[in-house]
Formats: C-alpha cells, structure tokens, sequence
C-alpha cells in the first residue's frame, strides 16, 4: 500500500524593520505549538520544503524599501546534535539535585536560543543553568554556548592549516623531498565527527517594494523538488539585515516571512542505536521428514 501524503504546516512572521544590521528570530517549534495546540518539542529538525518572503512599507506612507540580508540557521550534524543533548542531560540533572521532576511539567520544554544576539527578541521560556545568562547553540567561547562547551571536550582536533609529512626520499636526489601537497591551508576538517561546527548555513535575501514606480517587486518564492528538504536544527532562523534603503517618505519596512513545513523529527536519540525491527519474526520452514512404520505380516 503507497504511503499517504503528509500535511505541509505553514508558519506566518512579520518583522518590523527600522534599521540595518538588525537580527530578529524565527522560532518554528514555538509557533507551531500555539499553531497546532499541541507541544511540538525544540529538539528535533524541522523539515523546511518552501519559503515566501516579502518586505512593504511599514507606517502607510508611500515610498520604496529595498532590503538586503540572509537566513541564517544550522543543519542536524552529529557533532551538534551531540552537543545539544549534552546541554538538555546536564540541565535535566541540575534540576533533578534540586527535587524538580522535569518530565512532571508539561508546559515545560528544554529551549535555547540560536545566538547571543537572538536576545534582540527574545525566546520565550528560555533555558538557564545560572539563573541569569540563557543557553545559546552558540556564542563564541562562553560558557554558555552549547557548541564551545562541547567542542571543548573533544579530543584530539585538527585547528588550522594541517602539516603533512615529506617522509623518506624515495627519488634519492632530492635535498628536500616533497610532502606532495601544495598551497597547504585550513579547508575546516576537524578529524572528529563529533565537532559542532559553529558556521552558520545562509540563505542570502534580496527584496524591494515600489508602489510609486514602475519597478517589479522583489520577493523570494522557494520550492524544491518535493522530495527534498531543508532540514534546519531546532527549527531557528535569524534574519540578519545587511543593507536597508528607504526613498521617498518611507521610514520602516515590514517583512513578512511564510515557512512551510512538512514535519520533523527527534535529534534526542543515539545515532548509534540499533533500530530494531517492526516486523514479527516468520516461523523457520525447516524441511519435515516423515518416517513411515511397516509392520511385518
């Protein structure tokens, strides 16, 4: 029997823009939950099959906006999944020390923010180890960066351009045998599956909005093939706003951000598990010997 067509979940944004080099969030577990009514966890990866976006003039005076910028989000790796359920394990033994059984609270979820700089919104319910600085994926160094604290126990890691050895000479003519690499650089190979690269995946924005001339419109319409998907952690974007122009009497711009979903998946598991197997066991169909008894006359 074919599989069944799923349900593609859309979740609308508007984000009122005034300046350049803003960030602003976009929490897709979050707005499903109210969305759907139901808990729809932080720790999974939501899948991500198109995207509209636009940007008019916010304050209804007439005038052009032009935008430019990028989505920025990260991929589930092994490395930042790793390190994610890392987070969730110590945060759910501090609040076991203190007598707080976290599985007991159903409005409870263990959320981060995908950056420092994601503090410009703001995500509700955001989770804490001290009491006052909200965990982050990542941050650069500190000590509530989810990514660092976990790179940081790694070992051991390629940082920077790698040395590669000229071993013997073979040719026996050479003052100087060759390590048979040229322009040796940083290509960002670690050597351990488990690093939590901190480089963000971006989507670049380019949108404008003309009502008083006979410029066409810029917006971003995005569908892959629908057998793909982008599959974006924790179901984070940021919208980072390089360049914002304005003409005419325009003062802010309002973008306005439609992600369609068509599910998403726990990150909680141990890739390493073995999955076991749905199906019963069939019966062995050993051949059968039947021995015949001849009685004698």
């Amino acid at each position: 029997m074919p599989k069944s067509l799923g349900q593609i979940h859309t979740v609308n944004y508007e984000l009122a823009i005034t300046n350049a080099q803003e960030f602003n969030q976009i929490d897709l577990s979050g707005e499903l939950s109210k969305q759907l009514q139901h808990h729809v966890r932080q720790g999974n990866y939501f899948k991500v099959v198109g995207m509209d976006i636009n940007i008019t003039e916010n304050g209804g005076n007439l005038g052009d906006v032009q935008m430019t910028g990028f989505l920025d989000y990260y991929i589930p790796t092994r490395g930042r999944c790793a390190a994610y359920r890392g987070a969730f394990a110590a945060m759910r033994t501090a609040m076991k020390n203190q007598g707080i059984p976290m599985s007991k609270n159903s409005a409870y979820d263990f959320r981060v923010n995908l950056t420092d700089k994601s503090y410009l919104v703001g995500l509700k319910n955001a989770a804490t180890l001290d009491g006052s600085n909200e965990l982050v994926l990542q941050s650069n160094g500190t000590s509530h960066s989810i990514f660092d604290v976990h790179n940081n126990s790694l070992d051991p890691l390629q940082v920077g351009t790698p040395t590669f050895s000229s071993g013997f000479n073979t040719l026996g003519v050479q003052n100087s045998p060759t390590d048979f690499v040229l322009n040796e650089g940083d290509i960002g190979f670690t050597g351990n599956p488990e690093f939590a690269s901190s480089q963000f995946e971006s989507i670049p924005i380019q949108l404008s909005y003309s009502p008083q001339s006979d410029s066409t419109a810029i917006s971003l319409q995005w569908r892959p093939d629908p057998a793909l998907y982008i599959a974006v952690m924790c179901g984070l974007f940021q919208l980072r706003v390089d360049e914002l122009d304005f003409d005419g009497d325009a003062e802010a711009a309002k973008v306005t951000i439609a992600v369609h979903v068509a599910g998403w998946k726990s990150i909680m598991g141990s890739p390493d598990a073995k999955k076991r197997s749905k199906k019963a066991a069939k019966p062995s169909m050993k051949s059968q010997t039947t021995t015949t008894t001849v009685k004698k006359s």
